[in-house]
């Protein structure tokens, strides 16, 4: 039977933790988890995991993510994951088909709060190492160009999806819950609002100091 969403709405972290995070809660995933979340350094940047630490402007503070994709800006975004167990129909589910299933009701979340944007038919023909300067198909985009887009990552504990939302003069708690509204029916039957197991808390302090707080980590190229 499937179990219900955890809903998380998380303050400001700093990068590596709310990195952290978003693994630990992989690592420990039995039900799908939605988790909203903001930067308590207004001009972090993330990195995709196979991504060269040369990408970064200079003097930006910046962490590699677990997924991959290409660089966001963190400045002014609007920051979510979804977290599911192996079994879910989307972790098993191709890339393509798991983006559109979340995609399309985050499209309709971002309608109800006023914008005017819709699914990319297809991928942009041109290259960048920038995230949000490539709309490939299934991203959220709007006149202006791609407003939303999203990596994954898939393990033996299940899947992650990252996504990032760029939008002027949203009101974060609005959208959490518009998100929340459309999202959850495609995640699962219902929707509580959590908070972090101590399990889950533990794990990802482990994960932060030894993963994406390093030297390591964020230099080397995968």
């Amino acid at each position: 039977m499937p179990e219900n969403v955890r809903i998380l709405i998380h303050s400001a972290q700093n990068r590596f933790l709310n990195m952290a995070i978003d693994e630990a809660l992989l690592r420990l995933c039995r039900q799908p988890v939605l988790r909203f979340y903001r930067w308590s350094e207004p001009d972090a940047i993330s990195i995709g995991y196979f991504q060269p630490s040369s990408d970064v402007p200079a003097r930006r503070p910046f962490v590699r993510r677990y997924t991959g994709g290409g660089l966001v800006d963190h400045a002014a975004d609007f920051t979510y994951s979804v977290i599911l167990p192996k079994r879910h129909a989307l972790s098993l589910a191709g890339t393509a088909k798991s983006y559109e299933s979340i995609h399309a009701p985050l499209s309709d979340a971002l309608k109800k709060e006023g914008f005017d944007v819709r699914l990319a038919p297809s991928a942009d023909p041109v290259e960048s190492s920038a995230c949000f300067q490539k709309a490939v198909r299934f991203d959220v985009v709007a006149r202006e160009g791609k407003v939303a887009g999203a990596a994954q990552r898939r393990t033996r504990e299940g899947c992650l999806h990252q996504g990032s939302v760029l939008v002027s003069g949203f009101d974060f708690r609005s959208l959490c819950y518009s998100v929340a509204e459309y999202l959850i029916p495609v995640l699962g039957p219902g929707g509580t609002e959590s908070a972090l197991t101590e399990e889950e808390t533990v794990r990802a302090a482990t994960l932060e100091t030894e993963r994406y707080a390093t030297e390591l980590w964020n230099h080397s190229k995968k």
